[in-house]
């Protein structure tokens, strides 16, 4: 058997908009959580009217945010499966009818002429980023509508390695945090990637903003004690939710890393504002589609 391409284009369709107005249970209740232990008068308010907009774009099926982002998505293919078609002519067939339905606001441009699709494709939009897991028997697709406030102010420096470089990864948080103050919309998920290619280390630094459930620490000793690290030094800056005060700037902070030059490091750094939006689901080749975030939501849809 295989996995028909209608059904990755119905599912990915269902992604997209659960993503758009249904925010993960995890990141609600961490939401939920921060509200309840801050003492700030304006914080609470910042905090309570995005509790009240999470439930109220759920209730009323709507975005959770004006600006519906930029589609991205991350795709897991076990090669176990077999898929009858192109997969990826389906997400964009997938992206075409959520930006109609949903519907998602008109972001997506040429980056030179300015001209607007008018349907969040086009000029390798939606984005897509393809892994191949050996063992599975089955295509994971995660939907990641990316908006462009928190995208903005990704930060990528170098460090020698004559260096600590765990030093430099905190400063170069804290650094970008007091430059940015609310403009990513706090409270963020901080996402660091340390070693790699330039191109491989902003990716670590994107692909941990969606480490669930929120709060998971790496696997790797040394690099789950700096985001124990860089998350008590961000939000002890006391900038708060929105950047007006309070004591959650950062929901979150995960680190990944990976093998890198013997002379130079790349660290990067990635921010993803308080609507962290994404949806997940596995589609095996007998046609079985198991949603993993969104599992009340997909079967309203």
């Amino acid at each position: 058997m295989s996995i028909n391409v209608e059904i990755i284009k119905e599912t990915a369709f269902r992604l997209i908009s659960l993503a758009s107005t249904d925010l993960p249970g995890d990141v609600e209740m961490a939401l939920a959580d921060a509200y309840k232990h801050e003492d700030n008068q304006i914080a609470q308010n910042q905090l309570k009217t995005i509790l009240e907009n999470i439930n109220l774009a759920r209730s009323k099926g709507l975005s959770i945010c004006q600006d519906t982002g930029v589609p991205m998505f991350f795709a897991s293919l076990g090669l176990k499966c077999k898929i009858d078609g192109n997969p990826e002519r389906s997400i964009v067939e997938a992206v075409k009818l959520a930006t109609e339905r949903v519907p998602l606001r008109q972001n997506v441009i040429n980056p030179l002429t300015k001209k607007n699709s008018g349907t969040n494709t086009g000029w390798g939009i939606p984005h897509i980023h393809w892994e191949i897991d050996p063992e599975a028997d089955y295509l994971e697709l995660t939907a990641v509508p990316k908006g462009f406030g928190s995208e903005m102010r990704a930060v990528q420096i170098w460090a020698l390695t004559s260096e600590d470089i765990g030093r430099v990864a905190v400063k170069t948080v804290l650094d970008v945090v007091e430059s940015a103050m609310g403009e990513p919309c706090p409270p963020v998920i901080i996402g660091v990637g340390i070693g790699g290619f330039a191109d491989t280390s902003m990716y670590l630094a994107k692909r941990a903003l969606f480490r669930s459930p929120i709060g998971k620490h790496s696997n790797d000793k040394e690099a789950a004690a700096l985001e124990r690290e860089i998350l008590n030094a961000v939000n002890q800056l006391g900038l708060g939710p929105m950047g007006f005060g309070g004591k959650t700037y950062a929901l979150a902070v995960n680190v990944e890393i990976s093998g890198s030059h013997t002379a130079v490091v790349p660290v990067s750094v990635i921010f993803q504002c308080w609507a962290c939006r994404y949806s997940t689901a596995r589609i095996y080749d007998n046609g079985e589609v198991v949603f993993i975030t969104h599992e009340r939501g997909a079967k309203e849809q």
